[in-house]
């Protein structure tokens, strides 16, 4: 009875030791289970983590992180990222359609993802169906928020999974956005260097040009060509003399057209601000060239697409580099007028009449002729109305020969009551024609009864072979003296009839 009690105890304790057993190996196999799904989860985290950093764009590098939370591991069923602007609201969300990252602007508003931005820390719906995950940069400042759905609802453990991938991201998140954004800045300075060859190259072209009219053509070449700024169309407005002309091209021909003076338009508003002034839709801009202070000139142009700030940059430094060799060569051009014009009569003067007789030799420009003409009277004219009048005389006379002879003449007043006339390029019988009809309009002139007749002499010669030109003006100032001599004196009496009639109406 004993024994049989001994072994009932002895088996009572077998079976008490097998069922703590059972129970141990149970918790065992448990716990392995969990050791699998964690090594299991963090082999994903590893994988996950590692194919984002792969990624050489913000815009790659989204559309994978997408992808991961909503097909590799993660499987929620709808997953987003928001993204702060310029203010630091998150109003920009990026989504997956079709597997293509698509950009909407949205309002955060309140509730469970404005909470996760407030606080820095994950944040479920009410229903925990949805969880906005904030990825905090080393700084403290948000750099995204993560936004995942999940119909079977989310637990602690798939919080604690998407917080740890979160995490182990954000390091790579920061890496490629600065990558990204020193390829960028590279690229950027790369295509300024480019740009401040070319600005340091058409600009020394244009301040070696020289010539005002190749200063103008290389600067607007320099605004529309693939080389210079690839612009659609560059217009130089230029204020000289109280005048406003307009420059622009016409395939590689300079065109200057003069303008009247505008008032309340946008280039005067430019002007006045002397600051560019661009369209609303950023395709044409108004940009005035400053010079020692003062605004000589306007440049506007016209594209075809947007032009970005670089180029307005770009375009600015070379409005200052340049805006002087338009002002120096014109000035230099005005002053090359000055030395070659006579200021009474706009006509060409002595010195420059006597460059173009060299030229003729120099360049055996023959046939040639030259046209001499002179005043009868003009010492009659200033003793009877005054000086002022005499100048009247001879600008009018002036007027008469630039009128009458070809436009490819050359017109010079050579003298005080002297004008000399070249004409090169032509046939001997053309000069003469020349001659004929100056003389004709020197008639119609007089016939038409002016207040101080125009008495003028005038004689010409040419030849077809080339010879000393100083011998062609020699003749030809033989022939205007022989001319003066058959019909001077009548000028001059025809002069004095016409004072006497004035003074006669004036005492009636």
């Amino acid at each position: 009875m004993e024994e049989q009690q001994q072994t009932n105890t002895r088996i009572e304790e077998l079976t008490a030791k097998l069922a703590l057993l059972e129970a141990e190996n149970l918790q065992l196999k448990q716990t392995q289970q969990r050791i699998a799904e964690v090594n299991n989860n963090y082999l994903m985290l590893h994988y996950l983590t590692s194919n984002i950093q792969d990624c050489q764009t913000t815009q790659g590098l989204w559309e994978v992180y997408l992808h991961n939370l909503s097909d590799c591991g993660f499987n929620y069923d709808h997953v987003a990222v928001m993204l702060p602007d310029d203010n630091e609201d998150f109003t920009t969300k990026l989504t997956l359609v079709d597997g293509k990252l698509t950009q909407v602007t949205v309002e955060l508003g309140s509730g469970y993802i404005m909470q996760a931005a407030t606080t820095k820390v994950a944040v479920t719906s009410p229903d925990n169906l949805k969880v906005a995950v904030p990825i905090v940069k080393k700084t403290g400042v948000i750099r995204a928020i993560i936004l995942a759905e999940k119909a079977s609802g989310i637990f602690f453990e798939d919080l604690q999974l998407l917080d740890v991938y979160v995490r182990q991201t954000a390091a790579t998140i920061e890496n490629i956005i600065l990558n990204e954004s020193l390829r960028h800045f590279q690229e950027l300075l790369g295509r300024q260097l480019d740009q401040f060859v070319m600005l340091h190259y058409v600009t020394k072209a244009i301040h070696d040009a020289g010539n005002y009219y190749d200063v103008l053509t290389n600067y607007l070449t320099t605004l529309c060509s693939p080389l210079g700024f690839g612009f659609k169309e560059g217009i130089l407005y230029i204020f000289a003399e109280n005048k406003l002309q307009k420059a622009s091209l016409q395939g590689e021909q300079l065109m200057i057209d003069e303008l009247a003076a505008f008032e309340g338009n946008l280039i005067d508003r430019v002007i006045k601000a002397k600051h560019y002034e661009l369209s609303p839709d950023r395709s044409h801009l108004l940009m005035p060239l400053n010079s020692f202070g003062s605004i000589t000139a306007v440049i506007e142009i016209n594209h075809d697409k947007e032009i970005v700030p670089e180029q307005v940059q770009m375009l600015e430094i070379f409005a200052m580099q340049t805006s002087s060799a338009i002002d120096n060569t014109r000035l230099k051009l005005h002053l090359e007028y000055l030395s070659f014009h006579d200021q009474l009569t706009n006509l060409y003067n002595r010195a420059y009449f006597e460059k173009e007789i060299q030229r003729i030799e120099a360049e055996n420009l023959f046939p040639a002729g030259i046209i001499v003409c002179d005043l009868d009277g003009l010492k009659m004219v200033n003793d009877t109305w005054g000086h002022d009048a005499g100048d009247e005389f001879i600008v009018a006379a002036a007027k008469l020969i630039k009128s009458a002879v070809p436009d490819s003449a050359v017109a010079a007043r050579i003298g005080g009551d002297e004008f000399g006339i070249i004409i090169t390029g032509s046939s001997v019988e053309t000069i003469d024609e020349a001659g004929l009809k100056l003389k004709h309009s020197l008639a119609e002139y007089n016939a038409g009864l002016p207040d101080i007749p125009i008495g003028m002499s005038i004689g010409w010669a040419s030849s077809a072979l080339p010879v000393a030109v100083i011998e062609i003006f020699k003749k030809a100032d033989g022939q205007m003296y022989y001319d003066k001599s058959l019909h001077g004196e009548a000028s001059r009496e025809h002069i004095l009839k016409t004072n006497k009639r004035h003074l006669s109406v004036e005492l009636q």
